[in-house]
């Protein structure tokens, strides 16, 4: 790693442990720095608790566990995101566009209305994202190699289509459903130390797992020949990379929604300032999408508090003219 790359490192470290102990002090009631640190510390055994109780009770069981939400769910988008334009060589593809995060939440709504408990959430996301999943591989498989054309148009009539069952079920969900409409918007309001024990394990082992096929990824910009005839096991790898980041996406989905454009924004502005190799834009992503979701939930719950705004609508509203550029650049690079 060089001088440039350890400093961007370093300097989105650094932010996301500043950002995350100031989101802590922002709400309805404003808790001191002091005080953060001080519940933080004594929960680890580090100092000798003096916060009070209502203190305490709003920073440990309302806004530490939905900001340890928002950065798992953050980091698993854009390294799923960055991982499949890697898989697929282009910019473009990312777990919204391909209905990866519309079948996930198909699942979290068919598990919602039948009753289920929130630890069913992920299980019915991951099933429907692995079928959605199989299905786009499948059929995007032009003369024993992947269309991203065909992948990118099967993704979005799939999505339409999970998109259109969800819209259904919601309607016949009667009083519940602007709850599950708001949730598919994208909402982390409703994380919990529970929830977290179910979402935390199963995310960061994947987000490790992925961040160990940087090799394989920097070999497939090359082409799929080329990465062939350098002894990478081309299927093989691209089953892994697409189950395991279907997988933890569902998982994201379950816990935090229908949360859009993070997995494209955050790996192509990556990739302006350190450059295409995955083994470095990996573990980049994950930190920047942590830190990226961390302060648009944080918008969210306060630009206009005390109403909440989804934080769907607010990456929607960073991410949609984003991709409007990304367009207008690729149509530029085909002139």
């Amino acid at each position: 790693m060089n001088k440039r790359n350890f400093l961007i490192t370093a300097i989105l470290f650094s932010l996301l442990i500043l950002v995350s102990i100031y989101v802590l002090s922002l709400g309805s009631i404003d808790i001191s720095y002091r005080t953060i640190i001080n519940i933080i510390g004594s929960r680890l055994g580090l100092a000798e608790l003096f916060a009070s109780r209502t203190d305490r009770i709003i920073i440990e069981n309302v806004r530490l566990p939905r900001n340890i939400m928002a950065l798992l769910v953050g980091a698993t988008l854009a390294t799923s995101g960055l991982s499949m334009q890697g898989l697929f060589q282009n910019p473009l593809v990312s777990p919204y566009l391909i209905g990866i995060s519309a079948s996930a939440s198909l699942g979290s709504v068919i598990a919602f209305t039948m009753g289920l408990s929130p630890s069913y959430y992920g299980l019915f996301a991951f099933v429907i994202s692995m079928l959605t999943a199989t299905i786009i591989y499948l059929f995007s498989r032009v003369n024993q190699r992947s269309s991203v054309t065909l992948l990118l148009l099967l993704g979005i009539g799939l999505g339409s289509l999970y998109s259109a069952i969800s819209s259904f079920l919601i309607y016949y969900s009667g009083e519940d459903s602007f709850q599950v409409i708001v949730w598919l918007m994208g909402y982390l309001g409703d994380a919990s130390w529970e929830r977290i024990t179910y979402a935390a394990p199963t995310i960061i082992l994947g987000i490790i797992i992925l961040n160990c096929f940087g090799s394989e990824l920097n070999i497939f910009m090359s082409g799929e020949e080329e990465a062939k005839y350098l002894g990478v096991n081309v299927e093989r790898t691209k089953k892994i990379i697409l189950g395991i980041s279907t997988f933890i996406v569902a998982i994201s989905v379950a816990y935090g929604g229908l949360i859009s454009f993070v997995g494209l924004v955050i790996p192509h502005i990556l990739r302006i300032l350190v450059g295409n190799n995955h083994k470095i834009l990996l573990p980049l992503s994950s930190l920047g999408g942590a830190l990226f979701l961390l302060i648009a939930d944080t918008t969210a719950r306060t630009v206009i508090a005390p109403i909440e705004i989804p934080i769907g609508i607010i990456t929607s509203v960073i991410g949609g003219p984003f991709f409007i550029y990304l367009l207008i650049k690729r149509r530029a690079k085909l002139r």
